[in-house]
């Protein structure tokens, strides 16, 4: 395997040999000299490379730690690509006429051909240490974050000091001495996942959209390309972070900077696995370079501001933001339902001019997120992103919707060879998989259903986990992991490996995710099929619902683990309740129904109305002959807190005296008040046409005909309830022929037993949210932030949601990270920074939920820069 993969010296005469062929396109620098007196390269590339120092560049580095030989390898067949297309493809000659690319394929030649050569796994270079060791991890070498240390032997050991290391400092020169650049990679294995820079505290920087973005939209050029799924996960307090690496240092000098981790192991298998690596990278690769331009220092394009959600509905959203006033500008939106996914052609939703914009056909009880960015109309230059927007649409009309969450006795992992399965609960990750210290394990996570009703008939369900590290599934495309409910009536011991092993499963939800689908740090869903929702709808009864996730249960012989961690966001270990595993949940409740005769019938006819009769059609002149019926709604209940699920009017024949060229319809009309006859009739005001047409072929075969309200018509029905207490229809014919005569269908017996009814249907829900919570206040409580507020003293308020937002006033409760869910009147922000920028939003909800305006308050002034 060795033998495939270049050497150092293969690499440095490749690009020299380049250097020669394409004088105009590619410049070889040596940037420095290691311990061991091998020159690090820097190779320049962009069209007419004497003037790459005037565009925006693109930094790469490779192979900083000497085992990750993908970082080496992608330099070589990065450029040999460009060089092969360069001729032909016209957005690459696009990005290279303006921006320019840097690489530094090797960051450790050193480290890398004493991995090559002598110890496959030295991660470090080959200082010689004053106590007769050997390296120097040169990515904890940096000064951002550095942390001293004289543990000489560990493979994280970093240094004496900041750049101490001639790779180190050869790269903070080159840096330096290179403004123009605005992206830096740094490329590494293992783990198919990007880490965006960070910045040391619990919030997020303005950037932190940008970099996010930049990752997610390379991840999806990577699973349009071979299907793998990368995540993105930026590290945060209190989790391990890394320190002195290089992708902080090029981080706080203005550039936005990503690690990307490739493949499955450090050096993986060259055939099998490390050319579909490169391929799918260079593809990311290329995204990376498009995007340099915009985020060069010198770009004029503010970002879009204030973006918020205006009006949200169950199928659809209105958003607005600020901008500022020029002609040449325009918007794009996206969608997505992953916070941290992508912004590309495929899931644009806008391209305005306007301020504003209305985002329809949605789902309804669904999350999604925006992104959104200014572009120059001339120049095709884009701006940065403006900040995300998560928005929750309403449920459906007649729906309900509920998250919940496991409590934390009943969330953790159980391992055929772990001895402490009982502490794994609540206070730990979930690892599910197998490996060969831990044996097999299983996921399990309980949740209480005693705030759904029990007469709730649940219509969709979806339970999400937030994976946290994947490091430790080693295996390409081998395994699934899959989730489950189980029969908890057959489990003894929650923490017993053999009973949750053994116990009986009663459905398995929604698709496997293979091992290349795992996704670090961006949330898996899997949705409930009809037959799972009719199981879990079963557990409503037993108020508890628990779910088992397994993975692969076997290894291959020289594999130690194929083990995914996923957060219980309960713990040290965890990221806190964002991260909290979720079971969401939409369900109706049984209908009420309410049957209304008809107080008033006529039939009008050109010479006379005839009162207490329904013969509607044509005459034996040819004229129309309509019905006029009228209902009194004076006896509905307040429907204040009442939802019309479904509304027919329902009429009966008893007697036909016409052909099938006839047909009828109904129409919702403005009551008359004045004389009924057939000018009143024929002046009519239609507010809505109900249903469909039924012919009298329609009729003879059911003589009992409905005519359903569409949501339009349920609301004017609601409206006429309240201002008028009465509600009228006209039945009107309509002919297939231009001359009809007698032709009637009577919809009224003589002695008004089957009157016309007027069928509603409808739910007790409420239709406003409670009121917001007030005196909103905010101290610091040993060190932490602590918020206080004032619940509404409603009978309808149910709880609050709490969000922080850092660069806006949150304009709903998914706008941000939510820190509480709950009816206490206080919570604290444990990770927040009491010095930082930031609002914080407090929503009170009912049982629905409707959610109540935001109670906000700012902590720290005015947003700094």
């Amino acid at each position: 395997m060795r033998q495939q993969y270049s050497s150092y010296n293969e690499c440095v005469d490749f690009f020299r040999s380049l250097e020669k062929k394409y004088p105009d396109l590619i410049e070889v620098n040596v940037i420095g000299k290691t311990w061991e007196d091998r020159d690090i390269i820097e190779v320049t590339l962009t069209k007419d490379v004497t003037s790459h120092k005037e565009k925006p560049a693109l930094f790469y580095t490779g192979t900083i730690h000497a085992r990750e030989w993908i970082g080496i390898e992608l330099a070589i067949a990065f450029v040999k690509y460009i060089v092969e297309h360069i001729e032909y493809d016209p957005k690459l000659n696009d990005y290279l006429d303006s921006s320019s690319l840097y690489l530094v394929p090797c960051a450790n030649p050193d480290g890398y051909e004493y991995s090559r050569n002598h110890f496959s796994f030295w991660r470090k270079n080959r200082r010689k240490n004053a106590d007769g060791s050997f390296g120097v991890d040169l990515n904890r070498n940096f000064e951002i974050g550095f942390v001293p240390s004289k543990n000489t032997i560990s493979n994280v050991y970093p240094g004496p000091y900041p750049f101490s290391e001639p790779e180190t400092a050869s790269l903070r020169d080159f840096f330096e001495e290179h403004p123009n650049i605005s992206i830096a990679l740094d490329y590494h294995s293992q783990g198919n996942v990007f880490f965006p820079a960070h910045n040391f505290i619990h919030e997020d920087a303005e950037d932190a959209i940008d970099l996010n973005l930049l990752a997610g939209n390379m991840a999806e050029e990577i699973r349009k390309e071979s299907g793998r799924e990368y995540g993105v996960h930026m590290g945060k307090p209190p989790t391990h972070l890394i320190s002195g690496s290089g992708r902080e240092f090029y981080y706080s000098k203005g550039a936005l900077s990503l690690v990307a981790e490739v493949g499955t192991r450090n050096i993986s298998d060259y055939m099998e696995n490390m050319q579909e690596n490169i391929d799918e990278n260079i593809q990311a690769l290329l995204y990376a370079l498009s995007e340099v331009r915009n985020y060069q220092k010198q770009n004029t394009l503010s970002r879009v501001e204030n973006f918020c959600a205006t009006t949200v509905g169950s199928k659809e959203i209105e958003l607005s933001w600020d901008y500022e006033d020029r002609k040449n500008i325009y918007f794009e939106i996206y969608r997505s339902k992953k916070k941290k996914g992508f912004a590309q052609a495929s899931n644009r939703i806008g391209l305005t001019k306007l301020r504003t914009f209305k985002d329809r056909n949605l789902d309804s009880s669904t999350t999604y997120y925006y992104y959104i960015r200014a572009i120059e109309r001339e120049t095709g230059l884009r701006s940065a992103f403006g900040q995300y927007l998560g928005v929750r649409t309403h449920p459906a009309e007649s729906m309900f919707s509920k998250i919940l969450y496991p409590v934390p006795s009943k969330v953790g992992y159980v391992g055929e060879k772990t001895k402490k399965n009982k502490e794994h609960f609540g206070i730990n990750s979930l690892f599910v998989g197998v490996s060969q210290k831990k044996g097999e394990c299983y996921g399990v996570c309980g949740f209480s259903l005693s705030t759904v009703p029990e007469n709730a008939k649940i219509t969709s369900a979806s339970i999400s986990f937030y994976p946290m590290n994947r490091v430790a599934v080693q295996i390409e495309k081998y395994g699934e992991w899959r989730v489950g409910q189980m029969d908890e009536r057959t489990i003894g011991d929650l923490s017993s490996f053999d009973d949750i092993k053994n116990v009986k499963m009663l459905s398995f939800i929604d698709r496997p995710t293979k091992s290349h689908q795992l996704s670090q740090g961006i949330w898996r869903t899997y949705t409930f099929a009809e037959q799972e929702i009719e199981v879990l709808q079963k557990s409503l009864l037993r108020r508890e619902a628990y779910f088992r996730m397994e993975g692969p249960k076997t290894l291959p012989l020289d594999r130690a683990s194929q083990l995914m961690q996923w957060d219980i966001g309960y713990g040290k270990f965890s990221g806190g309740l964002t991260y909290r595993p979720k079971l969401d949940i939409s369900y109706t409740i049984d209908e009420a129904r309410l049957d209304i005769a008809s107080s008033f019938e006529f039939s009008i006819a050109q010479e006379q109305t005839y009162q207490d009769n329904l013969t509607v059609g044509y005459d034996k002149d040819g004229f129309k002959r309509f019905g006029y019926i009228k209902f009194d709604l004076s006896n509905l209940p307040d429907m204040e807190n009442i939802i019309i699920s479904e509304a027919y009017v329902e009429i009966e024949a008893v007697g036909i005296q016409a052909s099938n060229a006839i047909r009828f319809h109904i129409e919702m009309i403005e009551p008359i008040d004045n004389e009924v006859n057939y000018e009143s009739i024929k002046k009519r005001d239609v507010v809505e046409r109900i249903g469909y047409d039924v012919s009298v072929a329609d009729i003879k075969t059911n003589i009992k005909q409905r005519f359903v309200f569409d949501r339009f018509a349920i609301n004017e029905l609601l409206l006429y309830s309240q201002k008028e207490n009465k509600i009228a229809f006209v039945i009107s014919p309509t002919a297939q022929k231009l001359l009809c005569k007698t032709q009637i269908v009577n919809f009224l017996d003589e002695k008004k037993l089957n009157r016309p009814s007027l069928v509603i249907k409808y739910i007790k829900k409420r239709r406003t949210p409670p009121s917001a919570v007030s005196n909103l206040r905010i101290k610091i409580d040993n060190g932490i932030i602590k918020l206080e507020w004032d619940n509404p003293k409603e009978d309808g308020f149910k709880g609050v949601i709490v969000v922080k937002n850092p660069h806006k006033i949150p304009c709903g409760p998914y706008d941000g990270q939510k820190i509480y869910g709950g009816s206490d009147n206080y919570t604290y922000d444990k990770f927040g920074d009491t010095k930082v920028h930031k609002y914080y939003g407090v929503f009170s909800y009912d049982d629905v939920p409707n959610f109540s305006e935001a109670s906000f308050i700012e902590i720290n002034g005015q947003k700094k820069d």
